[in-house]
């Protein structure tokens, strides 16, 4: 299974379109981490046959949950915007979150920064921001494989390319 994962669009679907017509062919699912689920309505609308993943975030006020846990294969997934994990100063409490969940792998946002971290077989990773990025020069998402291994790349936008980053 292959997810895009996207966070922090704040009403701004284009770059979120951009993504999905590019790798359309190629993804099972949209994950959307929070700040305005709404968006995620508009993008429904135009790719029906896509699994929708979404959780929101602290600037969503829906009935839509801030958390999720899924499990996919021989993995349990976390979803969390991140807001309640004070991620804007590091993953830790969001590390002992998924220790004490039992989880393999954590998808969160709020800092609009991409990260990932892979350690002692726990992966967090966080696609930053499809709208707005902060400390980083390009609006960004992630590709996520869900397979017996996990694998994924982040993706920017520069200028008209959408381009693979390193």
């Amino acid at each position: 299974m292959k997810w895009i994962v996207f966070s922090d669009s704040h009403g701004n679907t284009k770059n979120m379109e951009r993504a999905i017509q590019k790798f359309e062919n190629e993804i099972d699912a949209i994950v959307h981490l929070g700040d305005y689920v709404e968006d995620v309505e508009k993008i429904k609308n135009i790719y029906t046959n896509k699994k929708i993943l979404q959780v929101a975030g602290n600037n969503d006020f829906s009935s839509i949950p801030e958390e999720k846990i899924l499990n996919l294969n021989e993995h349990k997934i976390f979803l969390t915007h991140g807001h309640y994990y004070n991620v804007y100063f590091g993953v830790n409490r969001l590390n002992y979150k998924a220790r004490e969940l039992g989880v393999n792998v954590v998808l969160y946002g709020h800092s609009h920064k991409p990260f990932v971290s892979y350690e002692d077989e726990l992966l967090i990773l966080n696609p930053g921001s499809i709208s707005a990025p902060r400390g980083f020069s390009v609006c960004s998402f992630a590709i996520l494989e869900i397979l017996e291994e996990i694998k994924y790349k982040f993706y920017g936008f520069f200028d008209e390319d959408i381009k693979e980053i390193q």
